[in-house]
């Protein structure tokens, strides 16, 4: 009998006087026979300790630190920062929180900046000059890339990689690299508008009246666009919210100083949201911007008078743009 049956047997003998009327369980003598070569071969004990150890600490900072690790936190609901421009062709990023100027965003030479919008890092400006206006798309460092010459151009707006704003009596419409005229005979454009997905937006009036109208993605025309119902004030500016289009609206049309900012929706024109009324100085769409962020805020931009950022139900006063040293911008700011 070698010396591995012998152990076999001991164990055998010591199981059956230890518990002579229970039955083992199925791996209790591989243990025990595991348990008695490590006794033969205590030199092999340190290194398998080791391993052990360090599995077992592996696995607990592993645990100790899934459990360590925050949840992921939604986007803070506090302003980021939005643009301006703050003469000469200069255009700046402001916090809209303090009104605090942080970095200067790019030097547009060759005119003067009277209009700007932003979509996904792009940023274009209105420049105008004496032969009348170009569009110019603010490139990395501080260049700059034109697109596009515009006799009277007006009521630029960018969204979902797409440019568009009001040119005599058409639309320019930049969709990549395709120009579309977009021909609007008897409409006087206010404002302009992009949703995500293309569909274009017109504030505009006809006659004496405004009305909002919404076209499908990406049009050639906008004889079909879908008329929206707004009530009897009209809105007074427009702007894309992702899939929406928000509309800054008078609170009451026979009592000027409140007003409120409703969202529809693109696709169908259904008013979504009311709005939450709030005070203002009297407002001229001429001189008013609206625009929105990617998280749905909204700014409300009335250069030299006062600026809201909505979010939701909540209306916040904010400081406008203005310099250190010098008076504040007299353009409309925009996210």
């Amino acid at each position: 009998m070698n010396e591995l049956d012998r152990d076999t047997e001991l164990v055998r003998a010591r199981m059956h006087r230890a518990v002579a009327d229970v039955e083992p369980a199925p791996d209790s003598l591989p243990r025990l026979l595991a348990a008695a070569r490590r006794r033969r071969a205590p030199f092999r004990r340190p290194t398998f300790l080791v391993v052990a150890a360090a599995a077992v600490v592996a696995v607990f900072i592993g645990v100790a630190l899934g459990f360590q690790t925050p949840d992921p936190q939604p986007v803070s609901v506090r302003p980021g920062n939005y643009v301006a421009a703050v003469g000469a062709g200069a255009i700046a990023s402001f916090d809209v929180a303090s009104g605090r100027r942080q970095d200067d965003v790019a030097q547009v030479s060759g005119g003067e900046v009277t209009d700007l919008a932003e979509d996904q890092g792009r940023m274009f400006a209105l420049v105008s000059t004496s032969d009348g206006h170009r569009v110019v798309e603010v490139t990395a460092g501080g260049g700059q890339r034109d697109l596009d010459e515009a006799g009277d151009a007006r009521a630029l707006t960018a969204a979902g990689g797409r440019v568009a704003y009001a040119d005599g009596d058409r639309i320019v419409l930049w969709i990549g690299g395709d120009r579309r005229e977009l021909p609007i005979p008897g409409l006087r454009v206010i404002d302009l508008a992009l949703s995500g997905d293309g569909r274009l937006a017109l504030l505009a009036a006809r006659g004496g009246a405004v009305e909002l109208l919404i076209t499908g993605p990406d049009p050639t025309t906008v004889d079909a666009g879908r008329a929206v119902s707004t009530g009897p004030c009209g809105p007074l500016a427009i702007a894309g919210t992702g899939p929406d289009i928000a509309a800054l609206e008078p609170a009451d049309c026979t009592a000027p100083g409140r007003a409120r900012v409703a969202t529809y929706a693109a696709d169908t024109g259904q008013k979504l949201a009311a709005g939450v009324p709030f005070a203002t100085p009297p407002l001229d769409p001429a001189h008013l911007g609206l625009s929105a962020d990617p998280q749905g805020r909204v700014l409300v931009s009335v250069p030299g008078r006062a600026q809201w950022l909505v979010d939701g139900t909540e209306v916040l006063q904010i400081p406008l743009p203005c310099a250190a040293s010098g008076p504040c911008t007299a353009l409309p700011a925009t996210f």
